[in-house]
């Protein structure tokens, strides 16, 4: 994970938004249970341990392409990325093969495309104890997700997303998206 507990996430972003609200850093939408590790009757959060990955997560759609500043734009909104602390939340770190054995969880489950799996194995977890999970990305075994089930995440100031934000050419770099700018607003 992060610095202190850190993970990352991209969202549409509306300034007037208070907490909780639509278009906020904390806002969680309510219709649930398509997700990889959902858990029935909760509102679960998806993050990543990079600034790159969150990034990442969002332009993956876009590889092999050029992308421009509208690209950046979600329901109306300019995306966003925000830093999560996640103070005492507790994780099970998926990525640790003692933690895959203490729990029964085979890696070949973790990794199905078959949801009704993943997402018993989010339920037992959070049966458990557990407030969250650590797993990596499909996009890379470099990058990291974290899914909170459970907590309170405290973030911190949204910083807007442009073509330059280093994270957008770093996460478009990565996943061989070219980006140009446009130079009339």
């Amino acid at each position: 994970m992060g610095a202190s507990g850190a993970a990352w996430r991209v969202f549409p972003w509306d300034p007037a938004a208070r907490p909780g609200e639509p278009f906020s850093p904390s806002y969680i939408h309510p219709n649930q249970g398509s997700g990889r590790f959902d858990v029935a009757g909760k509102l679960v959060v998806y993050l990543a341990e990079t600034a790159i990955h969150a990034v990442a997560e969002k332009l993956q759609r876009f590889r092999g392409q050029k992308i421009n500043r509208k690209d950046l734009i979600e329901s109306g909104k300019t995306l966003a990325l925000v830093e999560g602390h996640l103070g005492s939340i507790k994780l099970a770190d998926l990525c640790d093969p003692q933690t895959l054995v203490k729990y029964d969880i085979r890696p070949d489950v973790l990794a199905s495309r078959d949801i009704t799996k993943t997402q018993a194995v989010a339920a037992a977890l959070h049966k458990e104890g557990f407030g969250g999970l650590r797993w990596w990305s499909a996009l890379s075994g470099d990058w990291h997700t974290i899914v909170v089930f459970q907590g309170e995440i405290e973030y911190g100031p949204p910083e807007p997303l442009t073509i330059g934000h280093e994270a957008v050419r770093e996460a478009s770099a990565a996943l061989g998206i070219q980006s140009f700018a446009l130079t009339r607003e």
